[in-house]
Formats: structure tokens, sequence, C-alpha cells
């Protein structure tokens, strides 16, 4: 079973649009043992503006929103393939993209690919038929006042989004029903200067996002009743906080002023401060390797931006691997590729980034990085 599992694994490489460096070919596959760059599949066209990736796991997908391509990128994360994107999104609008669109992604299990778009939308992508296409827009506030509409969850109980708006004043989450696409209700957060990554636990069965404040915050939300319940205060930091997953036994791994915290997910306590490694835009839980993992400023030897590796069992730190430009970063459970968003350099500007590796110079790449 093993060993057709690596032959697919390989196979898949082949048939990429990876451009797979002249590394010696390993007799075993260690998902145990050490992160390595492994492959970058190009964009047709370029990547330009990458934001949130999210992989679908049951189907083996995985989405990049991309702004200034107004598109969602469509990758086979089983094959490491490039295979189509989604368009007609906002772009690339506003004041560093305050009102810009593509951002957060998040597929429902019938196959809808919930975005959030710029101009206060909320875009239902219908992944069902080909090619895939915006069904449903939802209009969540003022385009202007409101902003963009930022990142997303999924409660698959009361089959509703949650969705950010980081640049609403105040800021604000609305829930939207997966049924019929109504607006059910929003929170706001005067005392917020953003609204970040959201993430549905089912266990406790809440909407947990953290909150940019004076303290920063991680908010726990009741989704029936549609109302914070519980704010856990992160000390010391105010302002800055962004990434957030849910790994095992209720520990989330949250980014906050440039920190990497693990944290209890029912009482708010700190477990774990990860020193070796900055905090992420995107932070992400794979339970196939049992590792957190984030994209940020290596603080061991100055290495610069890296793929920060953490140990979900034992909530230490395990590896950076530099990785300069990477972005955000999702992760495919099956085969335990971990992708990240690489955007073009601007024009005249040399290529420095992770891509120049795998011979894609001045394209921006999804790298894809693994245990090898």
């Amino acid at each position: 079973m093993k060993s057709r599992f690596k032959r697919c694994v390989w196979l898949g490489l082949a048939f990429s649009f990876a451009v797979i460096s002249a590394v010696p070919l390993v007799k075993a596959m260690q998902f145990n043992g050490p992160v390595n760059a492994i492959g970058a599949i190009a964009v047709p066209g370029g990547v330009g503006a990458v934001d949130i990736l999210w992989v679908d796991q049951e189907r083996g997908r995985l989405y990049v929103a991309d702004r200034t391509k107004a598109a969602v990128h469509i990758v086979d994360a089983l094959n490491s393939v490039y295979v189509d994107q989604v368009p007609g999104f906002v772009g690339a609008i506003g004041a560093s993209g305050g009102r810009g669109g593509p951002n957060g992604v998040v597929v429902s299990p019938d196959n809808i690919l919930w975005v959030g778009d710029g101009n206060s939308l909320l875009q239902a992508v219908d992944l069902n038929v080909s090619p895939p296409r915006i069904g449903h827009t939802v209009r969540l506030g003022d385009p202007v006042a409101d902003g963009r509409a930022d990142e997303l969850a999924y409660d698959p109980i009361e089959r509703m989004v949650l969705i950010a708006s980081d640049a609403s004043h105040p800021p604000k989450v609305t829930f939207v029903s997966a049924d019929d696409y109504r607006v059910l209700g929003k929170i706001d957060f005067p005392d917020a200067e953003g609204m970040e990554q959201p993430v549905w636990d089912s266990q406790l069965h809440r909407f947990l996002i953290t909150v940019p404040a004076s303290p920063a915050y991680v908010a726990v939300i009741d989704p029936r009743r549609m109302r914070v319940t519980k704010k856990y205060i992160i000390r010391g930091c105010s302002g800055g906080v962004n990434g957030l997953t849910l790994g095992p036994f209720q520990r989330l791994l949250v980014s906050a002023c440039t920190n990497a915290y693990v944290m209890n997910a029912i009482d708010g306590h700190i477990i774990s401060s990860i020193m070796q490694v900055a905090g992420g835009d995107e932070v992400w839980y794979n339970p196939g390797d049992n590792r957190y993992y984030v994209t940020a400023a290596d603080r061991t030897a100055s290495l610069g931006q890296s793929l920060g590796v953490i140990d979900a069992a034992t909530s230490t730190w395990l590896q950076n691997v530099p990785a300069p430009n990477i972005r955000n970063i999702a992760v495919y459970a099956a085969n335990n590729h971990i992708f990240s968003g690489v955007n073009a350099p601007a024009a005249g500007v040399r290529d420095a980034t992770s891509c120049v590796a795998f011979r894609l110079v001045g394209s921006g790449c999804i790298m894809i990085f693994s245990h090898f």
C-alpha cells in the first residue's frame, strides 16, 4: 500500500507544472521527517496578489484567491496540477486592497465555493458545473463604507457562513445562510481595529475569530444566538493579530503581534509561545502529519521569510524552511503537501522569490513543500 502511494505521488508530480530540482529520489517517504521545498506550480498568466489559500480535503482541490487576477485559481492538490480559475471578482481596488477581492475562501460539503469579495460582497461559486461560475452574490453592506468582505468559516450544523468585514466601521462579522443565501444577522465589534481569520470548532459548536484590538483577543461566537460568549485576551498584544487554526485536543495556533502561540480553545490560556518563528497572516493545522504550519520571518538565524513547522502533539517548534516571498498556506492531508502562494515580482525587479529555484522566473508560482 505504501509503495503504491509513493508511486502515485511521484507520478502526479511528474505530470504537473512543477519543475522539480535534481534532488536524488528518496527510498522512503518520511512524513515525520524534515520539510523541504519539492516543486512549484506555474499559473497561466502568472500570480498576482495572493490572499487566502484553502484545500477541500474531500475532493483534493486547492483554491487560491488572487486579487490582481480578480480570480480564484483551482489546483489538483493530489497531482499538483493547475486545473482552472474562476473569474468575475472585484479585483484589486481601494487603498491597500481595502475594497478588493477575492479574499477568503472555503468550500461547503455541497461543493459550493464561498468567497469573500470586494465591495462588501460574498460570492457563492457553483463547483458542480463546468466551468465553475459565480451562482449567487450576497450583499453584506455598503461597497465603500464597509469595504471588502474578507475571511470566512463554515458551520455545517446550522449550514451558515460567518464572514468578516475587516475594513468596516466598526469591523463586523455577518452570518449568511448556505441554503437560501439570506443574511441572518451580524455582530459589530466597536473595540476592534479589524477582523481576521475565523475557524469553526465542531466540538465546542462555536466560531472562533482573531480580533485586532487593544488588547487583541480571540472572540468565541455562538452561531445560534449570534453573539460573542467569551473573549480570550492575548496579554501584551495590542493591534496586530491574524492567523488562527484549530489542532488536536482543542488547541489553537494563534498568530498575534508577530508571535505564534498555542492556545487552549476552551479557556484561552496560552499553552506554549513559539519563539523561533514569527506569526503569519494565515496558519494551518494538518492532521496528516499532526503539524501546524505558518509562513513568517525566521528567528533562529535571520534566514528571512520561512515556512515554520510546529509539532501539534507537543506544541513545540520543529523547523523553519527558508522560502523567500511565500505568502499564505494550505495543506492537503492525503499527501502532506504544503502549498503557498508567491506573488510575481514587480516589473523590472530582479526575481528573488522561491519560484526561481524551480526555473519559474518573473511569474510567481504556487510553491509545494513536503517531507522529502
